[in-house]
């Protein structure tokens, strides 16, 4: 599967497409959650702005030539590159179970070889998102932060060496 999947850098251009595949994705989770901050009611010019920092990079996620999903990347810190973000990533509905998740994580990686922290947060309640990333290595930090009676959210963390 890895080398079936690559990593695109998204264009200015190609943000409203990434807008729409984005709340396709997410759209699922906020049926089943109804929380505020889901990326599935998030407003182009949010994806925007965030596309805009110069410490933050989006990627389509390539299979086959299909673009099925996307990855933020970026740094909280500009100043310290040796820690890195995942949020969002999604991948769209009709591509789920197919390892694509998996295989983006890990081409995240030797993106950015220099990186030896990777962070990101998801929902408790969603057994499938969680299993993918301890499968990728990370662990569980933190407390947890209930967003609703339905959604808790929690943070995980990968150190490499």
């Amino acid at each position: 599967m890895p080398d079936r999947v690559a990593l695109e850098e998204v264009k200015e251009d190609d943000l409203p497409m990434l807008h729409e595949m984005q709340v396709e994705s997410f759209m699922p989770l906020y049926e089943k959650y109804h929380d505020d901050g889901s990326p599935a009611i998030e407003s182009l010019e949010r994806i925007r702005a965030r596309a805009a920092q110069p410490n933050r990079k989006y990627y389509f996620i390539v299979m086959d030539g299909e673009r099925v999903g996307a990855i933020n990347l970026g740094h909280r810190d500009p100043s310290e590159k040796t820690v890195s973000f995942i949020s969002p990533i999604f991948i769209r509905p009709a591509f789920w179970g197919r390892g694509i998740g998996y295989a983006a994580i890990q081409k995240a990686f030797q993106l950015y070889p220099g990186v030896k922290t990777w962070k990101l947060e998801t929902i408790l309640q969603e057994a499938r998102n969680c299993h993918l990333y301890e499968k990728c290595g990370f662990v569980r930090v933190g407390e947890e932060k209930p967003v609703n009676e339905k959604m808790t959210l929690i943070d995980y963390e990968l150190k490499l060496p």
